[in-house]
């Protein structure tokens, strides 16, 4: 027969299963009794949510009055008819079942799982009722709390930079337990796709990889196809198609494998730089009689790999990811969850993800350690638009336990996920885990109970043996994990984030790095970015408040749309962050205790640090032995709840007006202004000479000859200086230097405004340096801004100096611009597109209107 699949998607009811002695969980009889689920799949969560048992933990403090639920036990259940006809193996499949899980098949136990990234697939023929008669599948879930106490007890406690140590007993994501920009939502459920699978004979894997020739004219494909099941007597053709369904290649393969020469392919290129084309292996399983199974599998023509080569001038090696022979400056966003709540998160809302981050210019997500390995509709996302993915294993910030059940458990999830995963045209990296030999190499005071304190260990040694070492965690990292991965694909593989110095993990020399000197560490200014790069900077943030509709959301009190209300502390998880933002807010800007203005003096600053750290350190990517930064991933850009952080587009996928600045550094075509020294403040202890120096730089994706249209105001008398345009050429992919910007006379009292435009047959990139810091400038009384809906596009323009222009319209439909958080020179207009206005209002706040 042909294979069969049918989906356990209908039917689930839930109910308490244990109350583990919690109170609230024993008085609400609703608890007690089957309820039918709202979804699936599901998370315990979201069924209280659907019946009104608990709060909206995205609103207000309501996160506080759900803990309990992660303390009880949950059970669900659900039926389903036998088949009128079954091959010779039916099995139960389970895609993840979050996380402590004892599955039970008309009374029987069949599955007990203790980790939510290992799927599993149960042979059930035997256990199956007649013909068209109910089976009953229950799934009871025991609380990760209850099980983390029991393992701690067994194996020992772990030590935790932050949140509860228990987490690391455990295979499930530790967001769950809370983060520095997430909350405590201990999850349980069967939150991953059930279904029953009925077969005699299947394909078991597709695997496809590729081979492009050095001049782009041909590429090797080869498919590999596992079968499983009993009928053996079985042949499989695969056919590829390109991506209009035009047959390029197709035969019979033997023994499970087949080559494939396709001519002048269609490559895959990352956003930017190329198109996206995929091309499909459809593998098709038969018998002499008939069909048995098909599989389809989607796939890029493209190399990637990882240069890491001696520099010119300049110590260690590149940190450079090469496409299709193409050096790129990689610009990309660190990944978390969408959502605390992951069966929410629809095929749609990942492509809304995605195309934010096209849209943005980004050409790189790194999947970070502490979530979860994300589903087909992520991958299928990046591969469509370009995004280069880097993915860590589920790993982050831990002291993880060696036991033989633990890493056995962790061999066969890295195993799983590597097959699922590893075809994948975006997929450019495989790292082993987040930040902990960074946490390993720490150079504080140590700090009793957490894993902050300085272990001594051999950082040149990558074979081990580890155990027996003050940081044996090691051995997932570069022994266990790395043998897997091999063993399984060509995907390169790099053992932490960040890795790679000989002396210490976070070596600015070599390999990535998480630059935290800015905002955690040595608090430094967001303007000395510059000095702060490395070879590749894999982390590195600033906060800022989200959209004030989502602001408002979480806070609906009056009471609490203050800045320093527990409401707003509460969906700002982050350490100390109230005091951060206040002190680098102090630094930079006069600011009101107003929330709305509070709220855009902060999303001001935040896209003040990211234009510093964008343009500084990409202007860092010369030509071939000049990149010294070939490429940052912003921490972070997402968020997977309503809160302040770091992220740059806010959970209701609301760009921050940090979004366009980044946006503006990413773009094919860039301009930046060095202004030398940047700050007017005097540091009495050093004084030095306050007449500012201008440098600019341009880059571009291609090699073109442009005008480089420069502009100089004075603030003080209120009038432009005359300064030439030139005609410029930029070289392709990577910085030019375009030289110093003449400005004639000035003095130490001089407050000179420079812009710099790059024009081809329209203007290509600009950007408009200030003296710093803002927070002494004095803005002209009679300033006015213009905007006016021209069409789909508004035209901006201003009288006198504006800073910091954000546009945003009345009410709740969203609006999507093409930029925003305009910086206005006096007597220019700027045209910016706009769709979803229909006919309402744009409002308009800039940096100080509050004093006009």
């Amino acid at each position: 027969m042909s294979r069969s699949q049918f989906p356990l998607s209908s039917g689930w009811q839930w109910k308490l299963a244990n109350a583990n002695g919690n109170d609230h969980a024993n008085k609400n009889t609703v608890l007690q009794d089957w309820q039918p689920a709202s979804q699936f799949p599901s998370v315990i969560q979201l069924e209280l949510l659907h019946t009104k048992q608990i709060p909206d933990p995205n609103i207000g403090e309501n996160e506080r009055l759900i803990q309990w639920v992660g303390e009880v036990d949950w059970v669900y259940r659900t039926s389903f008819p036998t088949p009128t006809r079954t091959g010779q193996d039916t099995e139960l499949v389970f895609e993840g079942l979050d996380t402590f899980a004892t599955v039970t098949l008309n009374g029987r136990e069949i599955l007990k799982s203790n980790n939510m990234f290992l799927p599993a697939r149960i042979n059930i023929k035997h256990l199956l009722k007649p013909a068209g008669e109910e089976n009953v599948v229950e799934i009871v879930f025991e609380s990760a709390l209850k099980k983390g106490t029991e393992l701690e007890k067994k194996y020992g406690e772990r030590a935790s930079m932050m949140r509860d140590k228990r987490r690391m007993q455990m295979r499930k994501a530790q967001y769950h337990w809370g983060w520095d920009w997430g909350p405590i939502i201990v999850t349980c459920g069967p939150y991953l796709p059930i279904y029953l699978d009925t077969f005699d004979s299947r394909i078991d894997d597709l695997y496809i990889t590729t081979n492009l020739a050095p001049d782009h004219k041909s590429a090797e494909i080869k498919v590999n196809v596992k079968v499983g099941g009993t009928n053996t007597n079985t042949n499989t053709i695969v056919k590829i198609c390109n991506a209009v369904g035009e047959t390029v290649a197709e035969n019979t393969v033997q023994n499970g494998n087949g080559k494939f020469t396709i001519s002048n392919p269609d490559l895959w290129w990352p956003n930017g730089n190329g198109a996206q084309s995929l091309y499909t292996a459809t593998a098709t399983l038969s018998s002499s009689t008939h069909s048995l199974d098909t599989q389809s599998k989607k796939f890029g023509i493209r190399t990637i790999t990882l240069i890491q080569r001696p520099l010119d001038n300049e110590p260690g090696t590149t940190f450079m990811f090469n496409v299709n022979g193409l050096d790129m400056f990689i610009q990309g966003g660190d990944w978390v969850p969408a959502d605390n709540l992951t069966p929410r998160l629809t095929r749609q809302k990942y492509y809304d993800w995605m195309v934010m981050a096209k849209k943005g210019n980004l050409n790189m997500i790194r999947v970070w350690g502490g979530g979860i390995y994300e589903p087909e509709e992520f991958f299928d996302a990046c591969d469509e638009l370009g995004l280069l993915v880097w993915h860590d294993f589920a790993f982050a910030c831990g002291d993880f336990p060696l036991h033989d059940e633990y890493l056995e458990s962790v061999k066969k999830e890295v195993e799983a996920q590597t097959l699922r995963i590893r075809g994948r045209a975006s997929l450019a990296l495989l790292c082993g885990g987040n930040e902990d030999f960074m946490l390993a190499d720490y150079d504080g005071e140590p700090i009793p109970g957490t894993v902050l304190h300085r272990k001594h260990y051999d950082h040149t040694d990558t074979v081990g043996p580890f155990e027996n070492t003050e940081f044996p965690q090691r051995k997932i990292y570069l022994d266990v994990i790395p043998k897997i991965v091999k063993s399984l694909c060509n995907v390169q593989y790099w053992a932490n984030s960040p890795w790679g110095g000989p002396e210490i993990a976070n070596d600015p020399t070599i390999g990535d790095i998480h630059q935290w000197d800015v905002w955690h560490g040595k608090s430094l200014s967001y303007q000395n970015y510059k000095n702060l790069s490395g070879r590749f900077v894999s982390e590195f943030g600033m906060h800022g408040f989200p959209d004030m509709r989502t602001v408002n959301e979480f806070a609906p009190n009056v009471i609490d749309r203050h800045p320093q209300s527990r409401a707003i502390d509460c969906h700002n998880k982050g350490h100390g962050a109230e005091t951060r933002i206040a002190r680098y807010l102090a630094e930079n800007f006069r600011y009101s205790q107003d929330l709305e203005k509070y709220v855009y003096a902060s999303q001001l600053m935040q896209s003040e640090a990211y234009g510093y750290a964008c343009r500084d350190w990409k202007r860092k990517f010369g030509g071939k032995g000049k990149e010294s930064c070939a490429g940052m991933v912003i921490w972070q850009f997402n968020d997977c709840y309503p809160c302040t952080s770091w992220s740059f587009v806010d959970y209701h996928i609301r760009p921050k007006p940090a979004y366009f600045t980044i946006k503006r550094a990413f773009a094919d075509v860039s301009v930046g202004i060095e202004r030398t020294p940047w700050s007017r403040w005097i540091d009495d202890d050093h004084p030095r000479n306050l007449i500012p120096k201008f440098t600019v730089w341009g880059q571009s994706n291609i090699k073109q000859t442009v005008t480089l249209v420069l502009k100089a105001y004075d603030m003080v008398a209120s009038k432009y200086i005359d300064i030439p345009s030139r005609e410029v050429t930029l070289l392709p992919n990577q910085t030019t230097e375009l030289g110093e910007i003449e400005v004639p006379n000035l003095t130490e009292g001089s407050l000179i405004i420079t812009s710099a435009t790059l024009v081809g047959s329209k203007p290509l990139a600009r950007m408009v340096n200030w003296p710093e810091p803002f927070r002494y400038l004095n803005w002209h009384k009679e300033t006015k801004v213009k905007v006016e809906v021209v069409g789909e596009k508004v035209e901006v323009s201003a009288n006198y100096p504006v800073k910091g222009l954000l546009l945003s319209a009345d009410g709740d439909e969203e609006v999507e611009w093409e930029d925003n958080m305009l910086d206005l020179m006096p007597g220019e207009t700027l045209s910016v597109g706009i769709q979803g206005l229909n006919d309402r209002e744009i409002k308009r706040q800039f940096l100080n209107d509050w004093e006009l």
